[in-house]
């Protein structure tokens, strides 16, 4: 993570908001990230919004969209690595889904 994208995470959290409130401010910021292109610093800022509140909503469904674009992008550039390190990431986010479906989260 570069560090702007630190200091900006790190100001949110520093106003110690009701969860769902960083939450919401840390999905506007992933959303900024992602038109510009990023979609590193868009994942960073909705994994930790999912660290915020994690209750399914729309960090969630984003992680899943970013996480299969770059799912995608290792399986085309051969990368068996990455794209074993991004199914596992999918397959968390299908387990925490089933978990709050289940346990009412």
């Amino acid at each position: 993570m570069d560090k702007s994208l630190d200091t900006r995470i790190g100001q949110i959290l520093a106003q110690q908001m009701p969860p769902q409130a960083s939450a919401k401010a840390l999905n506007e910021l992933g959303k900024q990230y992602q038109e510009q292109q990023d979609l590193d610093a868009a994942i960073a800022c909705w994994e930790q919004s999912m660290a915020c509140y994690g209750k399914p909503g729309f960090a969630q469904a984003q992680l899943m969209k970013a996480y299969n674009t770059r799912r995608r992008q290792c399986s085309e550039a051969g990368d068996g690595k990455g794209l074993e390190q991004y199914s596992e990431k999918i397959d968390a986010l299908m387990q925490q889904s089933k978990d709050a479906i289940r346990y009412g989260f």
